[in-house]
């Protein structure tokens, strides 16, 4: 099974895919395609318990990690993802130390003979979590402070829009803070930002099977549109 957690401490960059779609087979075709995770979304998506034990098991068949995101932190409820077998867990709105060591807590809780094979992702998706970004950082046990745009933008006050300069500049400054802390940094990584997130330090990114999918089906329409219209197809 992919190991995230190597590659990442051994400095490498690695895709962590949505899945969306809860499909073992699609956890399966994107291992073949080379990405290093899926997200296997609780807090977004439809996904059970049973069908995130059945998601991991694909991802452990076929050689990619399986990151759940919890619907929250729960401990109970992170313990009993946890014992479906994932190889980390993307906890949201990690706005604080203290929360971020109850994280770590309970994965060593939960698993004391293989806590430190689990991928722990903390996601800072608020102004306050920014503002206490140096006492989260300090806390040791997570492997990746990931900044969440879109929810960002909303506390700041820009309506989820991601793409706002001042979000812009408070994702770029946090990753560099992140970095300046020895600490691994995460973000978000649709076609238009990934390779700028890269540039600035992020060495996981994060992409949504939406997100890969639609550029290449508008891409492919418009082909079909355009030789359409070159044969005066009415």
């Amino acid at each position: 099974m992919a190991d995230l957690k190597k590659v990442l401490g051994a400095g490498g960059t690695a895709v962590l895919v949505n899945l969306v779609f809860n499909s073992p087979a699609l956890v399966e075709y994107l291992a073949g395609l080379g990405f290093d995770a899926v997200m296997i979304d609780c807090e977004h998506t439809s996904a059970s318990v049973e069908r995130v034990e059945e998601l991991a098991r694909a991802a452990r068949a076929s050689g990619i990690a399986a990151i759940v995101r919890p619907e929250k932190f729960d401990e109970a409820l992170v313990t009993r993802y946890l014992d479906c077998r994932v190889a980390g867990i993307m906890v949201p709105h990690v706005d604080d130390a203290a929360t971020a060591r109850r994280i770590v807590d309970t994965v060593r809780y939960a698993l004391p003979d293989r806590h430190q094979d689990i991928t722990i992702i903390a996601m800072l998706e608020s102004a306050a979590a920014i503002a206490r970004l140096d006492e989260i950082l300090a806390v040791d046990g997570i492997d990746v402070f990931f900044l969440a745009r879109v929810d960002l933008s909303k506390t700041m006050g820009h309506g989820g829009d991601r793409n706002h300069p001042d979000v812009v500049a408070a994702v770029r400054d946090s990753i560099a803070r992140i970095r300046a802390a020895g600490r691994c940094a995460g973000a978000g990584g649709d076609y238009g930002v990934v390779g700028e997130v890269v540039k600035q330090g992020a060495r996981l990114v994060f992409v949504g099977t939406r997100g890969l999918l639609e550029p290449g089906a508008r891409a492919y329409l418009d082909s079909v549109a355009r030789a359409r219209d070159g044969c005066g197809q009415a």
